[in-house]
């Protein structure tokens, strides 16, 4: 027998069963079949190891070995949704959509599933990561998880690479009986699914009811400008498409083409949309999987492309969040809080009380004028919300508290530091840069996994560091010596030594995480990373810019205007600042992006250009080198062809881009003419 051979005949025998029967619901075979098939593949498999899958079908099972979960950049960008709650609210969203966009437009209506969201990497057609949401730019790969996950595909009939965004979730009927099992309950599906795609084993994971939809697919070779026949074809291809989704459009043409395709969904005029929208909210209970509302978007690719993306959200897309779950409970306190800037906020104490699956016992009030308006006292019943099912609100008072009515206000003093508080618009501030809680929340802040990532340094060991004496700033996390806690009670010898790897690691950040870490006003992820783009790549070229207090030097930057440029002189001609940012120096992090600097020529050769890249190319492999050089030039790369593109490169192989190049009579660049334009 030719062992190859026959690995390779039971692995796709086998994957081919796994679909039928957990994606289609159509199976073969009978169960001992199966298993007579797949004992087989384990055995040969466990001879001759050299000669399995990677993606092997006995994946599913999992192992007993521990998981790590490395860090990896999402290739494509995983943002937030915009959101409305009304019917009234989608309805201009969608007009405006479509006067913004100059033309008529399909849209799509999927369920916005609540569980883990995960993103599928492909190569040449196999499974090569998963990776979850982290923080948009950064993930962690789970794969090791997913592939216990039936409805996975692990390798599929598609030849180039591709990625697929999915929702991983519980049904409400498992999660009932599952749930059962552990000591310590999950307090909802979603929790129970996130968790379970970090378990260290993936033998465990394994035995966890998990299932996924698939929602979005991108293909380095395109073959459509319609998102509907994207999802059509990843249904082609193996993947779960969720049935409860519904085609709008203005062309009967079009809708004829997706009832075609795909028949299970809803397809119709866009003059249904709405309609359909509420047929839908009247269905979000009868569902056994949780659901806190439904995504609309934009069918066409180009037009997505033309409408863009805000630092937050794609201006294509709409989450229409259900009416917020509510419950009444009683306001126990309130108390204030002071953030790393000095921000002062109020949160509300609570009387835990359940609601949409979770216990909330702390809600934000927001501010003096919030709390005036719904004239908010301790000992009040109030009305309370999840709002987007996350935020907990007090949305009104029920009734005041008939013993001692009263509205709360602010004190005039800081709680921590006794300074006087300055009420600023609506907000008020604590403007003592040596507050006690300022600087804990600042060192917090700049250890936080979204930021350093010290994971084992959180906010009550921070707390217990600081009020100890033990630290007193940002730089003493590197230069305390932890040996100092093993007299002190849970700090045991392999708790320190963990502190210690994790602060050794964070050193190892770059330049743009250390400087949205310092917490400054303004400087988060998106301004870091515009700063850097436009040449301030380095902490001491945005110090020496900054001394010369010339508000243009920032301003200019597109998206910054005159008062974000006027904060960033501000933050780096503070005193206190730089002398905080030299002691990081010497300790040694990193101050420069590790990025080839382009010659101030170099950076303008494409400035004002929209280029897309189709094909693959013999000098640029992966392509996406070629949309660095574009990058680094000031050019911009979209992913597909429409009448705001000027330049498409085209490389073998190309896809339908060069058609409708050809047709929109764009200039078309190949790789040896391409080379020329670099220099």
């Amino acid at each position: 027998m030719d062992i190859k051979k026959r690995i390779e005949q039971l692995s796709t025998e086998l994957l081919r069963h796994q679909h039928l029967y957990y994606v289609k619901a159509e199976p073969e075979i009978s169960d001992l079949e199966y298993d007579r098939l797949f004992d087989e593949l384990v055995e040969l498999e466990k001879k001759y190891p050299q000669l399995a899958w990677p993606n092997s079908p006995t994946k599913r099972v999992g192992s007993d070995l521990d998981n790590t979960f490395p860090e990896k950049e999402h290739t494509l960008p995983v943002l937030s949704l915009d959101k409305q709650y009304t019917i009234e609210e989608l309805e201009k969203w969608v007009s405006k959509t479509i006067n913004n966009a100059g033309q008529a437009l399909s849209f799509v209506v999927e369920e916005k599933i609540d569980g883990a969201s995960i993103v599928l990497y492909y190569k040449n057609g196999s499974l090569e990561s998963a990776l979850t949401r982290g923080n948009g730019v950064v993930g962690n790969d789970v794969i090791e998880n997913v592939r216990t996950i039936k409805q996975v595909p692990l390798v599929t009939g598609e030849t180039s690479n591709f990625a697929v965004r999915s929702e991983i979730f519980i049904k409400k009927s498992d999660f009932g009986t599952y749930n059962q099992t552990f000591e310590n309950k999950y307090a909802n599906p979603r929790n129970l699914a996130a968790g379970s795609l970090r378990n260290i084993k993936s033998s465990v994971v394994a035995k966890v009811p998990l299932n996924i939809f698939s929602y979005e697919g991108f293909f380095e070779t395109a073959f459509t400008n319609d998102h509907i026949l994207i999802l059509s074809r990843l249904k082609e291809l193996g993947f779960r498409i969720n049935r409860n989704m519904g085609f709008f459009s203005a062309s009967k043409n079009m809708v004829a083409t997706v009832q075609g395709k795909l028949p299970e969904i809803a397809a119709g005029h866009i003059g249904d949309l709405s309609d359909y929208v509420r047929e839908r909210l009247g269905e979000r209970n009868r569902l056994d999987y949780e659901i806190d509302g439904l995504v609309i978007k934009v069918n066409e690719l180009d037009v997505r492309d033309g409408l863009g993306y805000t630092a937050h959200h794609p201006r294509w897309a709409l989450a229409f969040k259900f009416d917020a779950p509510t419950a009444q409970t009683r306001l126990l306190d309130v108390q204030v809080q002071v953030g790393r800037n000095g921000r002062v906020t109020p949160v509300g104490i609570l009387e835990p009380v359940k609601i949409a699956g979770s216990t909330v016992a702390r809600a934000t009030l927001h501010n003096q004028e919030y709390i005036d308006m719904l004239e908010l006292g301790s000992g009040d019943t109030v009305s309370i919300s999840k709002r987007g099912d996350i935020i907990p609100a007090v949305e009104k008072v029920i009734e005041k508290d008939p013993d001692h009515p009263s509205i709360f206000k602010f004190p005039e003093t800081c709680p921590f530091c006794l300074s006087s508080l300055v009420k600023d618009g609506a907000h008020h501030f604590c403007k003592n840069r040596e507050c006690p809680e300022r600087i804990k929340r600042s060192i917090s802040y700049f250890a936080a996994k979204d930021q350093m990532d010290i994971d084992t340094l959180g906010w009550k060991t921070i707390a217990f560091l600081f009020d100890k004496g033990y630290i007193k700033g940002i730089p003493d996390l590197y230069t305390f010596d932890y040996n100092e806690l093993l007299n002190e009670e849970g700090f045991k010898e392999k708790k320190i030594a963990n502190i210690k790897k994790s602060v050794e690691n964070s050193k190892k950040k770059p330049f743009r995480k250390v400087l949205t870490s310092l917490g400054f006003d303004g400087l988060g992820t998106s301004a870091v990373s515009d700063l850097i783009k436009n040449g301030f790549y380095s902490m001491d070229r945005i110090i020496e810019a900054a001394s010369r207090r010339d508000v243009e030097i920032f301003s200019n930057i597109e998206g910054f205007g005159e008062i974000m440029g006027q904060l960033v002189i501000r933050h780096f001609t503070d005193p206190e600042n730089l002398a905080l940012i030299e002691e990081l120096r010497k300790i040694g992090l990193s101050f420069e992006e590790r990025v080839e600097k382009p010659q101030e020529a170099e950076a303008l050769t494409f400035k004002d250009q929209v280029w897309v890249i189709t094909g693959s190319f013999e000098h640029f492999n992966p392509r996406s080198k070629a949309a660095e050089e574009i990058e680094k030039r000031g050019g911009k790369v979209v992913g597909s062809v429409s009448t705001r593109t000027t330049h498409v490169l085209v490389g073998a192989s190309p896809g339908s881009k060069l058609d409708k190049a050809k047709k929109l009579d764009i200039p078309i660049i190949d790789e040896t003419e391409f080379l020329k334009m670099l220099g």
